[in-house]
């Protein structure tokens, strides 16, 4: 059964579809299991599988089990993935599944004739990738229930060095070339390509601003190895970290959150982050999630053997018990219907200049301001200020009253013809000043002219607006102090030292607020974030636009997501139970929610009838 995508999410026979899957090697074979084969274990695993409420199984297709010699595809391994998608889609299960599938669990189960030639570059290693992309789409694709073909799983990890000398097109040219090899065996297919966090954050070629050829963006959600001064698994941007990186691939696509989990912590802190950070995944309009991994690792092969503790992050114990994680999974499975309600359309845009990535190796380059603009999201959310994450093509000048654009460390010519236009057409546009170089909007645009920087926060430890203050701390490896002279702006908030901090600019039917101090800059800080205040200053702004919350609450932590039905989820992203009142268009609601909890409210919530997970 045909799927396909339409306004960023899937749709199944016509019908919306979430996928709502695991990632998953079988427990006794680990990742020998198309070499070690056992159909048995296999649709076992799939049947319960199923009768948790999944509906979706993401499966590695290992390139050596399947290509033993570079010029021909293993019949045999080409018999078991036939069996393995028929027994799938037996049980209810759609597949992604992952071609060329090398780098596991931080090893190299590597290709032994490819002998270090790039997988990129190498015109009979290209040819070899063809032959394996049509043999598995071929095989693959008669039973109907093939989600999307991932050309493989953080790819760049087989050959770092290799990969970063690539160039965009080149890596453009190298999807293509392999998304038309399935496209051939499996018409109208949706590939895609899984990536880490550093397809947002990272400045690689590879990115989730570089897949315009493929379908689906898809990545992964593990705050130990994401920017932003995350400070624990059970912080507040932690469970908020999945539907940022969801959110930024909306920009340019669907959104897989392919893999998701923790690493390293205790089941019920586990549980706790999966519950929240799930539930905001989804009511955040993300096309899927699977969560890592269904069980537990009895298998001691590599790469276990180097990283032995990969074995142990499964929602299920070696004897197939389930962990808390699996009861936070169900729970979620249960009420993905009133979770996944589309998303009210929002009055803000958060919008992702093109060098969100950096993406330059020179002296003149930054690393680009993504983990302002994840500090940023953060902060509205904290505001209660519903927003879409856009890049410039996406801004809707009838919807979107408030445009923030913020800490870019480099502004295109694009980027601020784009917020120009916005302006001028009666939007408020806010800028915050990334670097005073190659960040700088110019003087027409936002009323103001940068007179020097100077190191070090002398005079200028905090923003004063009126009678509110907020603290500013500097961090010389992001923030550059500089001193702002208005000239054709209105100054509305200062620094100690009496200079300009916040110039208001009209600019057409609308205005631009310039601040040049890089506050989103500086949340790295453990727990600034959240004890700053800096979200209230946020809310200033959007008044400013006359842009309102669609729902009031004092409590930051909780994260409030408004649907067009008129229906809330609510998430307590915060360490702590929190009791608020909410109020929406004349309707007030009571929530009480322990730490990492979320509710649903204003829709009618399923009953299910299915025993407990087994």
């Amino acid at each position: 059964m045909e799927i396909t995508t339409t306004d960023r999410r899937l749709h199944r026979a016509g019908l919306s579809f979430v996928a709502l899957g695991v990632d998953h090697h079988p427990s006794a074979a680990g990742c020998r299991w198309w070499v070690d084969w056992d159909e048995d274990a296999l649709r076992a695993d799939f049947a319960r599988m199923a009768e948790a409420g999944l509906n979706s199984v993401r499966l590695f297709l290992f390139w050596r089990d399947f290509m033993p010699t570079e010029h021909a595809v293993d019949s045999e391994m080409l018999n078991r993935l036939d069996t393995a998608v028929r027994a799938a889609g037996e049980a209810g299960l759609s597949c992604v599944l992952s071609l060329l599938t090398i780098w596991m669990n931080g090893q190299r189960l590597d290709l032994p004739w490819r002998r270090g030639r790039s997988v990129w570059r190498d015109p009979d290693l290209l040819a070899a990738e063809e032959a394996y992309a049509r043999a598995v789409a071929k095989t693959a694709h008669a039973h109907g229930n093939v989600l999307a073909y991932d050309l493989g799983d953080e790819l760049w990890n087989i050959d770092e060095a290799d990969t970063l000398t690539l160039t965009k097109e080149e890596v453009a040219g190298w999807y293509r070339r392999l998304a038309d090899a399935l496209r051939a065996e499996a018409p109208g297919a949706l590939v895609m390509q899984a990536n880490d966090p550093s397809a947002v954050f990272g400045g690689g070629p590879y990115g989730c601003d570089n897949q315009r050829e493929l379908d689906l963006i898809a990545l992964h959600g593990f705050p130990p190895w994401a920017p932003g001064g995350i400070e624990s698994t059970l912080s507040y941007k932690a469970t908020n970290l999945p539907s940022f990186l969801a959110a930024v691939g909306s920009a340019y696509g669907p959104v897989l959150i392919d893999e998701l989990g923790s690493y390293g912590v205790h089941s019920g802190t586990a549980a706790s982050f999966l519950s929240a950070a799930t539930a905001s995944v989804l009511a955040n309009g993300a096309a899927g999630v699977f969560v890592w991994c269904w069980q537990d690792i009895a298998s001691a092969a590599e790469p276990y053997r180097e990283r032995p503790a990969e074995r142990y992050v499964g929602l299920h114990t070696l004897e197939g018990t389930p962990k808390p994680t699996m009861g936070a999974y169900r729970r979620i499975l249960d009420h993905a219907s009133v979770l996944t309600a589309a998303r009210a359309p929002a009055a803000t845009a958060l919008m992702l200049p093109h060098r969100l990535r950096g993406q330059g190796a020179s002296y003149l380059d930054g690393a680009g301001s993504a983990v302002a603009a994840f500090h940023s999201y953060l902060l509205l959310k904290r505001a209660h200020v519903d927003a879409d994450v856009v890049t410039s093509a996406g801004l809707d000048h009838d919807r979107h009253d408030l445009v923030m654009c913020p800490a870019a460390d480099r502004l295109t010519l694009d980027d601020l013809d784009a917020l120009r236009a916005h302006a001028e057409r009666g939007a408020t546009v806010y800028l915050s000043l990334g670097d005073h170089l190659h960040g700088l909007p110019g003087a027409d645009l936002v009323g103001a002219e940068i007179v020097d920087f100077r190191l070090g926060d002398d005079g200028k430890s905090a923003l004063c607006w009126d009678d509110e203050r907020w603290p500013l701390r500097w961090d010389p490896a992001a923030m550059k102090p500089t001193t702002m002279a208005a000239t054709t702006g209105r100054v509305l908030a200062s620094y100690p030292d009496g200079s300009p901090a916040l110039v208001e600019q009209a600019v057409g039917r609308g205005r631009v607020l310039f601040t040049n101090a890089p506050l989103e800059c500086q949340f790295g800080a453990p727990g600034l974030l959240t004890s700053s205040g800096w979200h209230l200053f946020y809310a200033r702004i959007a008044e400013i636009a006359h842009v309102r919350p669609a729902v009031r609450c004092e409590e930051p932590d909780l994260e409030i997501v408004s649907g067009r039905d008129g229906g809330l989820v609510v998430v307590n992203h915060g360490e702590r139970p929190i009791s608020a009142q909410l109020s929406a268009a004349g309707t007030r609601h009571a929530v009480s929610l322990g730490a990492k909890e979320w509710t649903v409210l204003g829709r009618r919530l399923p009953s299910h009838g299915r025993k407990s997970a087994s």
